[in-house]
């Protein structure tokens, strides 16, 4: 009988824990502006329509994770930023404020945007919970993929499973991700 409990409580709490699913597709009448750290306001809806795929990756100032996976993605945007694919971070945590999410972009040397999204209204709409989860959206706004970058967390190993760039790879070959949903791995979000 105990165990009977302990497995109930178990799978109670696991279905607690599961990231609401991504939205198909990004609400076009969604208006949402964020400062970036570029010194632009960024019309996040407006913006997915110049580029063939958006990333969105969300961010966290303290976090191993992301600071492990900073470099991966510049190598991202390098590989694939002649194909129209673009990479935006996300700070929506409760501490985001713009003049020091621009600081610390300049500092980490980004090639990106960071947004401030202090009101976590993207991290809402995408269900992000983690940091390093990214989400990729095409130029109609349809979510294409949803997950890790790959099947690191806060080491970086040789052979880990590069998820995102398989994603794009598929994307870019006109086919869909051979996984679109993965875990994201990271730190928690800490969201309003």
């Amino acid at each position: 009988m105990i165990l009977g409990r302990a497995f109930v409580t178990l799978a109670l709490s696991v279905a607690g824990c599961a990231a609401p699913a991504a939205p198909s597709r990004f609400p076009s009448a969604y208006a949402l502006s964020l400062a970036g750290s570029d010194g632009r306001v960024h019309d996040v809806t407006a913006e997915l329509a110049h580029a063939r795929f958006t990333i969105f990756v969300f961010y966290s100032e303290d976090c191993p994770c992301m600071r492990v996976h900073e470099g991966r993605l510049a190598e991202l945007r390098q590989r694939y930023g002649a194909s129209g694919v673009r990479v935006v971070l996300v700070d929506s945590e409760t501490t985001a404020e713009a003049a020091r999410d621009a600081a610390e972009a300049r500092k980490r040397g980004y090639p990106f945007p960071l947004l401030t999204d202090s009101d976590a209204r993207l991290a809402r709409l995408f269900g992000a919970r983690f940091a390093t989860h990214a989400i990729v959206v095409d130029a109609a706004g349809a979510v294409r993929y949803s997950g890790g970058i790959d099947s690191d967390k806060n080491v970086l190993h040789a052979d880990a499973k590069p998820y995102l760039r398989e994603a794009l790879d598929a994307l870019l070959a006109g086919r869909m991700p051979p996984v679109p949903d993965r875990e994201p791995l990271g730190c928690a979000l800490r969201t309003r």
